[in-house]
């Protein structure tokens, strides 16, 4: 059966409008023009879809039948038309985030909401999993905006700058080295340095880690510690010094003795940057949520918000499973993750 899609229009429009003069205005036709598509639907069909009293036509019972299915068919495709347009205006869709620091997920709820706010229909996923490795994800499809210090030379990748942070020293209060103004990578020897883990085959060593090799710097015990909170609170014992972002390290200082030095200014400044393959609109308007952000925009969200902002977009992969948002808050709490 050869039915196209102009015929269920004709249908439709000829039942509403009544004659073929009103519903060949309708359809930009000539009159003679849309009673040949009516004559060939019949005949195709071997039915009649119509039966003629004067000017009027009158739909027969399976002209009711055909009716039917054209306006069931014609509203799927209205659906369709909507739902690709709103994708294309970037108003519905996935977007996955990730992050190339764990303890960047505090900022992250205010920029949710407020791009939630402006496309509500839009499903953000948070994959965690693509923390460590997150130019590889975005380069193997799985990720859509990756906000990153480490950038791999590839011209499917496109870095915007969103901001720059300064690392500091942390220090606590009674330690000799709160009295300096200004700490320098040789003042780490002989102490004991709390620095984060981090994944050798990914050939994304720190930038401390790499200033201590070359320097020939040698700590006095150079500890591993995988949490934000546990490392201040070595450091809040005086058990260590260690280096964390401004941004970082900010919640922690009231209530407790610890200090922050700024390091030395050629090595304290970083870079952030938002790594993508793609240029939906879904993502560009994503994008302008960050600049908007660190251009000291309020988003500012409760702490008790933020954790329930993380739990409902958080996805995490882990063996080519899904674990949902209340299992990922049960295994882990974002505020804690390495810096």
């Amino acid at each position: 059966m050869n039915i196209a899609l102009h015929h269920f229009r004709l249908i439709d429009t000829i039942s509403k409008d009544g004659t073929l003069t009103k519903a060949a205005n309708t359809l930009h036709l000539t009159q003679s023009a849309l009673s040949h598509q009516l004559k060939e639907l019949e005949k195709e069909l071997e039915v009649e879809i119509f039966s003629r009293q004067g000017k009027r036509l009158h739909l027969t019972d399976q002209g009711h039948r055909f009716l039917r299915t054209s306006e069931k068919i014609l509203a799927e495709i209205k659906s369709l038309e909507e739902d690709i347009n709103n994708y294309k205006n970037g108003k519905t869709g996935n977007l996955s985030i990730s992050m190339q620091c764990y303890t960047a997920y505090h900022w992250l709820p205010g920029i949710i909401k407020y791009y939630k706010k402006q496309w509500p229909d839009i499903n953000i996923q948070i994959l965690s999993d693509a923390t460590r490795r997150p130019l590889e994800y975005l380069m193997n499809g799985d990720l859509d905006i990756g906000i990153i210090r480490t950038q791999m030379v590839n011209t499917k990748i496109r870095y915007e700058p969103i901001f720059e942070d300064r690392l500091v020293a942390v220090i606590c209060g009674d330690h000799h080295l709160a009295k300096k103004e200004v700490i320098e990578i040789a003042d780490f020897h002989g102490e004991e340095l709390i620095l984060p883990l981090y994944d050798p085959s990914y050939q994304d060593t720190p930038i401390i880690e790499s200033l201590i090799q070359s320097q020939h710097v040698k700590p006095k015990t150079l500890h591993r510690i995988h949490y934000t909170d546990a490392t201040i609170e070595m450091v809040n014992a005086g058990l260590g010094i260690t280096v964390m972002a401004d941004w970082i390290v900010e919640p922690y200082l009231a209530g407790r003795n610890i200090v922050v030095k700024p390091l030395h200014h050629s090595v304290a400044r970083r870079a952030w940057f938002a790594a993508t393959c793609k240029q939906t609109p879904a993502i560009q308007n994503f994008l302008e949520c960050l600049k908007l952000y660190f251009s000291g925009a309020d988003m500012d969200v409760e702490e008790t918000e933020k954790k329930q902002i993380v739990n409902e977009h958080a996805i995490k992969k882990h063996a080519g499973v899904l674990i949902d948002a209340m299992t990922v808050n049960r295994i882990q709490d974002i505020r804690n993750y390495q810096y």
